[in-house]
């Protein structure tokens, strides 16, 4: 595949580092740029990530799914959270997929994603996926989700390189999988991985709280919530939902 990785000590932001970076030059399908530190970490939204410098994954990988498109997209947010999963359990730690993008424990959230499309004539002419995993870290600010880490739930920190390439590998080969065609699978394995899938849940809108279950996400990435007989279909920021975690 000709990966390439590219090691910064500090970035404002390895998502904006790579964009800029693929707009001067070519480069290889897989690439990733890792830093030690984000002056301006970026999440979903207007949402900000926070890590302390050499202490945590912060990566960021290119692909070329010019196979896939606009309207599938999130595909490959499953591809990226899936292998986030996979990567945690490797390392001793069950996870789940809370929509749209965080990757949580039972202690709380141990990773985020933000995945970014260039799109052209309708077809995804190239993605980029940032990380932010969280691994030696063990004191955080107060968040509305509490965060954790690898050292905090296991009591044992990692290599943060190696987890890279541990995460790269698992994003490369469920990527060769969806290239493949074979997304009913990553649809079923996805399902199984979402928080809160299948259980009634008490969710909140604008217009108020109300109960329902989720059945699952569609390919546009809205969140598929069934209420009585009816589903409907919610898209990121118009609902949040009651979030349940061990004590300390």
């Amino acid at each position: 595949m000709g990966m390439r990785w590219i090691k910064h000590d500090s970035l404002a932001s390895t998502n904006n580092w790579l964009s800029e970076l693929l707009k001067q030059k070519d480069l290889h399908e897989g690439t990733v740029v890792i830093a030690d530190y984000q002056d301006a970490g970026r999440g979903l939204g207007d949402h900000s990530w926070v890590s302390e410098r050499g202490e945590n994954l912060l990566m960021s990988m290119l692909l070329f799914p010019a196979f896939l498109s606009a309207m599938r997209q999130f595909h490959l947010s499953r591809v990226v959270s899936l292998s986030i999963c996979d990567a945690l359990e490797t390392l001793g730690i069950e996870a789940r997929i809370k929509w749209p993008n965080d990757i949580l424990t039972s202690k709380g959230k141990i990773a985020g994603i933000l995945i970014e499309h260039s799109i052209t004539a309708g077809n995804i002419a190239h993605t980029i996926a940032g990380i932010g995993l969280n691994l030696n870290q063990t004191e955080f600010p107060v968040f509305h989700v509490p965060a954790t880490s690898l050292r905090l739930e296991s009591g044992k920190g990692a290599d943060v390189a190696s987890v890279g390439e541990l995460v790269h590998t698992r994003i490369w080969s469920r990527y060769v999988d969806l290239k493949a065609g074979r997304t009913a699978a990553l649809e079923r394995e996805y399902l199984d991985r979402l928080y809160k899938a299948g259980v009634l849940t008490v969710f909140y809108t604008a217009e108020g709280a109300f109960e329902g279950t989720i059945e699952g996400v569609n390919d546009y990435g809205e969140l598929l919530v069934r209420q009585g007989k009816e589903t409907e279909t919610f898209g990121h920021g118009a609902l949040r939902m009651e979030l349940e975690f061990d004590r300390p």
